[in-house]
């Protein structure tokens, strides 16, 4: 058994209202390795860069208050209030486009009369913005892209066009976007019919939007971070109709126990008001699947790939199978088209769309390809395995041809693995797919 594999880092999402806050709510508690030793930390920040609390569970009476009272709101946000950010950027809205700049370094909207205020940041300005750009301001922002946290891959043109024609499909007429802006922006530019909320940690939409299109949020602990009351301002947000769907497009590196307790929070809330179910659409990776069903039961996987214009391995062109992004979803498959133009087609045996490539197994009932690829039965495993992988006598399972045998233990011990980073910088993500398959 490897030493990062003995170290493992569980989080325990009980009492959260108990918590110390930091700048981003309340923190979580976790505790890592054999001895059980609990700390609390930044539930939106792994990296201690970003937010450097960090105080252990036997502590936090003794020096906790006094730590906490280090942390401050971000200064963009605590020298303007929301309704001054607000008439600010109604005032630029009359201007002309030329009159018009963003500095991506400060991430601020301004009238080029204050362009004095941002000299030193010449190469990072953004001029002559027009009516288009100011209602899509995911076009202004330098995309952050800190994969633990507040990573920014915005989708393609034909994936954001898929993604709205889902809501059509399924009657949504009321979209909470988290961590979701291209989707949100469309919504209020393009389709009338809809509304839409987006719920983002990053503070920079502040200046965009109102209170009914914008909330400043953190996903990890379903708290906005505004001066406001919580469960007043979600239970506004999550009743404001019956076919409302939430869509949320993580940071991969994310742990799925807080999204699953911000859904829980969410289906509480509907259910007190006496709404319906809520409808769910989760953004991971494929070989995220296993994860997501453990932590959010009835949420199944759509075949669909997921494509992101700034990300050069999740989209169509940079990977020869296509991009490793799905979609997980509550909803009933069957009333969920897929594109034929972008090759997909409907089974009949599955009832539900998938890739043409995605061919049906009769032995396992189900059309069970995950990544893009033709699989084979295993008669011994009694299931599809990839084409690569080959029947192994030591491990009594299906593994890759080289592989160390009984390296990892039988299926069951890895379920609370789901915080562990499957994308990593400069690492093919299908070793993480067959570091974790070989468990099953």
């Amino acid at each position: 058994m490897t030493e990062e594999y003995i170290k493992t880092v569980a989080v325990h999402m009980d009492n959260l209202n108990t918590h110390p806050h930091c700048s981003h709510g309340p923190t979580l508690l976790f505790s890592r390795g054999s001895d059980n030793k609990k700390f609390y930390s930044c539930s939106a920040h792994r990296d201690r860069k970003k937010c450097s609390f960090f105080v252990w569970e036997n502590q936090i009476e003794s020096i906790g208050q006094k730590f906490m009272e280090q942390y401050e709101r971000d200064l963009f946000v605590t020298k303007m209030m929301r309704y001054k950010l607000q008439s600010r950027y109604d005032h630029i809205k009359n201007l002309t486009p030329e009159e018009r700049c963003f500095c991506q370094k400060c991430g601020e909207l301004f009238s080029k009369t204050q362009q004095d205020l941002h000299s030193d940041h010449c190469e990072m300005l953004v001029e002559n913005i027009n009516d288009l750009k100011l209602s899509h301001p995911s076009q202004l922002f330098r995309p952050l892209q800190e994969s633990k946290s507040e990573s920014q891959y915005f989708f393609t043109e034909n994936t954001i066009e898929m993604l709205i024609k889902m809501f059509r499909s399924v009657g949504t007429t009321n979209i909470i976007c988290i961590g979701a802006p291209t989707i949100h922006e469309r919504i209020l530019c393009d389709v009338p019919e809809m509304n839409s909320v987006l719920l983002d940690i990053d503070h920079r939409y502040l200046q965009f939007y109102d209170t009914n299109h914008f909330r400043w949020f953190n996903m990890y602990n379903c708290h906005v971070l505004e001066e406001c009351d919580t469960e007043f301002v979600l239970e506004d947000i999550l009743t404001q109709g019956d076919s409302t769907a939430v869509f949320i497009d993580p940071p991969f590196g994310g742990r799925l126990e807080p999204l699953a307790y911000t859904l829980e929070k969410f289906d509480q809330i509907r259910k007190k008001n006496n709404k319906s179910i809520l409808s769910k659409f989760l953004v991971l990776p494929y070989f995220m699947e296993r994860f997501v069903v453990n932590c959010l039961p009835g949420m199944s996987m759509i075949d669909y790939k997921i494509d992101y214009i700034n990300h050069k391995k999740f989209n169509s062109s940079g990977r020869s199978n296509g991009s490793p992004i799905r979609i997980f979803t509550n909803v009933d498959q069957s009333k969920i088209s897929l594109p034929v133009e972008e090759n997909y087609r409907f089974c009949d045996e599955c009832n539900r769309w998938v890739c043409s490539e995605n061919v049906h197994c009769y032995k396992c009932n189900s059309c069970t390809s995950k990544n893009g690829r033709k699989y084979i039965h295993c008669n011994l495993c009694k299931r599809c395995v990839k084409r690569t992988w080959k029947h192994c006598k030591e491990c009594n399972k299906c593994c890759l041809i080289e592989h160390a045998c009984k390296r990892f233990p039988i299926k069951g011990k890895m379920k609370d693995r789901s915080h562990k980073k499957h994308i990593v910088k400069g690492k093919n993500n299908d070793q993480y797919l067959n570091k974790y398959d070989v468990m099953d």
